[in-house]
């Protein structure tokens, strides 16, 4: 029930910004990122304070830089971070290792996002249809993982993870999607493929965040929403997602959604 009442909360405010679209998407992805950047330092338990600052500065000000910018400023910023974090010389190789994959793996997505927002005449259909996949995706994997259950996929990395489930998780952001194409009239071919790309990547994001915290024998990534434990373990699919559906508009375009 807890899961549930924070979806219902959580979800329509994540839309509401997305329609809204600057600033409030970037308030709410710098909320997200402060967030998701202290569990990242607890989870790698990097002590260093340079590191510390700099695993949430650098995606901080790579938003900045996005947002008022352009997402190619993103990138340079990111760049500029990069170098910084692996020049920390006084921190363990294994510290400053674990900060830039933390660096990326929220910096990446933030630039993706603003990019895909501010694509002429279909970016707000761009991040709302990502959501929504990823969404149902997790929606998907949840509900079959439960009812139908069991061999599971990867128990080492995520012992609850069914191939059910995994069957699930692209089931059901296909069924949406065929809908979706019918309702806003485009078609069905390609938005069946970006969704089961996205279906893919946001499974392979979440394994990746289980992994991780399988390293460092943590079980949730922090306590921050009610049924779901922390934001990263909220948001996993969605930042592998969104980089690739940017990809995807980079080498395709948008004829898929409009």
């Amino acid at each position: 029930m807890l899961r549930i009442l924070s979806a219902l909360v959580m979800a329509p405010v994540a839309l509401f910004c997305v329609w809204l679209g600057s600033p409030w998407l970037a308030g709410l992805l710098v909320i997200i990122i402060l967030a998701a950047g202290a569990e990242w330092r607890t989870i790698a338990a990097i002590d260093g304070a340079s590191l510390r600052a700099l695993l949430i500065v650098v995606p901080l000000f790579v938003l900045i830089a996005s947002e008022v910018g352009s997402p190619a400023a993103g990138v340079v910023v990111l760049l500029v971070g990069i170098v910084l974090t692996i020049g920390a010389f006084s921190e363990p190789l294994g510290d400053r290792l674990w900060t830039l994959t933390a660096q990326l793996h929220l910096a990446l997505p933030v630039i993706a996002i603003l990019s895909l927002r501010t694509q002429p005449h279909t970016g707000l259909d761009l991040v709302a249809f990502m959501f929504v996949m990823v969404w149902m995706s997790d929606i998907g994997g949840y509900i079959t993982g439960r009812l139908v259950g069991g061999p599971r996929m990867a128990p080492r990395i995520s012992p609850n993870k069914t191939w059910s489930g995994a069957f699930g998780a692209v089931l059901f952001p296909l069924a949406a999607a065929v809908m979706l194409a019918h309702i806003f009239s485009v078609e069905v071919e390609p938005v069946l493929a970006v969704a089961a790309l996205l279906s893919a990547v946001a499974q392979a994001g979440d394994l990746t965040v289980s992994l991780v915290k399988r390293r460092f024998g943590v079980k949730d990534s922090g306590t921050l929403i009610p049924g779901h434990g922390g934001v990263l373990d909220r948001i996993d699919g969605l930042l592998f997602a969104a980089p690739a559906l940017a990809l995807i508009v980079l080498l395709f375009g948008t004829d898929f959604i409009s």
